[in-house]
């Protein structure tokens, strides 16, 4: 291969550029590191930047809103699985990720009268408290503050276009430790070998394993959870994939986009099916989760659409004189981005709330992810041994969200996470614990000559053909629905695309290999799908995300909660293991059931009244949380005509 070998030295790699990435580098560097950020796109242009733009900010509404009550939604909606250290840091940390964001350019709508940011009118489903903060721009603000942290930043060096192939480990003592990564930088045709003591992993998720899927972005091909698990690491609640329940099923260009969160169907949304059947109503109060599993359930049923969808309807909170022109201006004020894509697909009859919109679920994030502390730091069984150097954040990491994250916190997480985690990477290798470097060659040596001799491969595959097929056999048998037979027959089927990964025809080209990219990533995406089979097989009833049609329901309430580990053995075959969490005291579990219960049955309540009552009620419900903002819809010289296409919701 013509590829050049370039040797680099830094204190910390870190990988991805996005909300997590940049605040990883941000911190670690104003610790007295020196960093390296490696980024498959231009720095800034991750899911953060594509994103609704909307953030958890505990606090920012309403006074009552606890460090505690925050901690436990997130717990709670996750199916106790998160973890409790983890969820506490979220609490604690995420007004200071917010000011974060803010000192490095996020402008978000400013109450006037308190000089304060602007929450949306309602909580989004499952939060109990107002807390999500939107901004005009959305997540182009996000991304922008991104890219002012890496190339703004002191002691950061970054390389675009460039895909991490390799964390590159080494034993000492009795632990294998973080001594570098190798680097495809395919701008410059080169591959580095970059020695470091520490890597942080925050490359994104796995959406693009499936299709549809809320991704625009090069790919969240899983490459987190494949590098860190060929290193040594482990996986946890793999099997946790969120598939948004909101996303437009046609016409094909738009097929994936989101439409809304749960929060976006108000007080009288419901989900109907293809015979007009009501299947889940008080939407506005559902989890991701158990809206995404309705419409799912339908289908398999036989009563979606021909699309694999069922209707999100909305039409009746319009209908109201008072209340239906505060409706229409909390989507326009709140959702703008998403509604713009609505108005473009489904005409504006839709954007209106005139007529039922079809949607279905589509992939977008991975609760799962690297097994670590409330740090980033990688973590193990007591069987196995710590991959010491190696630390994770954003949605790379697990034990955050479990079974379902709630809207808003994705752009919370990155930059909370992303400082812990560059912090304490910082603090191994520059305090008195540093591993000296005595690495040579022979550390990288393996590697190199595997990737070395990939081009020039001779085979009558492709990647992206075989990528195609992976998506569609991924979203059959580990997709929203799952059985045992379907997920026995996915894992033996691995076996036969891994096999024809090496038919795959890979160019002699240095610059710019597709054929070359289009392997690693395709072999990444087959070692996050196998994770995620073999921990979805040992999961056997439906939590959360995870849903089982061969099983029975997991309850909160009496079935004891717990992880499933994924990890790789000494003969590198995939490992599980199940990890016993702790539940949520039954005290706060009753308290938050029966509070939820109250809610949806008032809203049950709410939709059989006359209209005439009905508008008065909800008028005065939405006066409530959006104080003195003017309810008349924006006129046209005003109205959001962005042509722009928001994949995902924060």
């Amino acid at each position: 291969m013509g590829m050049e070998i370039v040797w680099k030295d830094y204190d910390v790699i870190v990988v991805g550029s996005g909300g997590a990435g940049s605040a990883a580098a941000h911190a670690a560097s104003g610790a007295g590191a020196r960093v390296l950020v490696v980024a498959k796109d231009p720095i800034g242009c991750s899911d953060s930047k594509i994103a609704e733009g909307i953030v958890t900010v505990r606090g920012v509404a309403e006074d009552t809103d606890s460090h505690e009550a925050l901690s436990d939604n997130l717990r709670l909606a996750g199916g106790d699985l998160p973890i409790p250290e983890i969820t506490q840091a979220f609490a604690d940390d995420s007004e200071e990720a917010y000011d974060w964001l803010r000192r490095q350019g996020v402008r978000p709508r400013i109450e006037k009268n308190k000089a304060a940011p602007v929450a949306l009118p309602i909580p989004l489903g499952g939060h109990t408290h107002r807390r999500s903060v939107g901004h005009d721009n959305g997540g182009l603000s996000v991304g922008h503050a991104a890219w002012n942290a890496v190339v703004q930043g002191n002691g950061i060096d970054y390389v675009e276009d460039s895909w991490f192939l390799e964390i590159v480990t080494a034993s000492t003592s009795d632990e294998p430790s973080v001594v570098g990564g190798l680097i495809y930088d395919a701008g410059r045709g080169e591959l580095l070998c970059v020695r470091a003591p520490a890597v942080i992993v925050a490359a994104g998720g796995l959406s693009t394993l499936y299709f549809p899927n809320t991704d625009t972005m090069r790919g969240n091909t899983g490459d987190s959870y494949a590098l860190a698990v060929r290193a040594g690491a482990e996986l946890i609640d793999m099997e946790q994939v969120q598939f948004l329940p909101f996303c437009l099923t046609a016409p094909p260009s738009y097929e994936g986009l989101l439409a809304g969160e749960p929060g976006t169907a108000g007080y009288l949304g419901v989900i109907r099916d293809a015979d007009g059947k009501v299947i889940l109503d008080s939407v506005m109060l559902r989890t991701r989760a158990e809206c995404a599993a309705a419409i799912v359930k339908a289908v398999e049923a036989g009563k979606g659409t021909e699309r694999g969808g069922c209707y999100l309807d909305l039409t009746a909170n319009v209908k109201g004189e008072r209340s239906g022109v505060y409706y229409k201006r909390f989507l326009e004020t709140s959702l703008s981005g998403v509604m713009a894509t609505v108005r473009q697909a489904l005409g504006r009859a839709a954007a209106e709330c005139k007529e039922l919109w079809e949607v279905r679920p589509g992939a977008h994030y991975s609760m799962g992810g690297i097994r670590v502390d409330e740090f980033g730091s990688a973590v193990s069984l007591e069987s196995r041994a710590v991959v010491r150097g190696l630390f994770a954040a954003g949605q790379a990491m697990g034990g955050v969200f479990g079974a379902n994250r709630l809207g808003s916190t994705s752009l919370s997480e990155g930059p909370i996470f992303g400082s812990r985690a560059g912090r304490a990477a910082a603090a191994l290798c520059t305090g008195k614990d540093r591993i000296e470097s005595k690495v040579t060659q022979g550390a990288f040596a393996p590697y190199l000559h595997f990737y070395r001799n990939l081009p020039g491969q001779k085979g009558d595959k492709t990647g992206s053909g075989l990528i195609r097929k992976l998506q569609e056999t991924a979203w059959t048998n580990i997709g929203p629905a799952r059985t045992k037979g379907g997920i026995e027959k996915f894992l033996a089927q691995i076996n036969k695309f891994r096999k024809d990964a090496r038919k795959i025809n890979i160019s002699e080209e240095s610059l710019w290999n597709q054929s070359f990219i289009d392997y690693v990533e395709l072999t990444n995406m087959l070692d996050t799908a196998h994770a995620i089979a073999v921990s979805a097989l040992d999961r056997e009833d439906s939590l959360g995300a995870h849903m089982r049609l061969d099983g029975g329901v997991t309850s909160i309430l009496f079935d004891k909660p717990y992880s499933v580990a994924t990890y790789l053995d000494d003969e590198s075959t995939f490992e599980v293991d199940r990890l016993p969490r702790p539940s949520t005291p039954w005290q706060r579990l009753i308290a938050y059931i029966l509070r939820d219960r109250k809610r949806k049955l008032g809203m049950k309540l709410l939709r059989i009244l006359p209209v005439s009552l009905q508008d008065r009620i909800i008028e005065e419900r939405y006066r409530s949380v959006m104080g003195n903002i003017d309810p008349e819809p924006h006129s046209p010289s005003t109205e959001v005509q962005s042509d722009s296409i928001d994949r995902e919701a924060a």
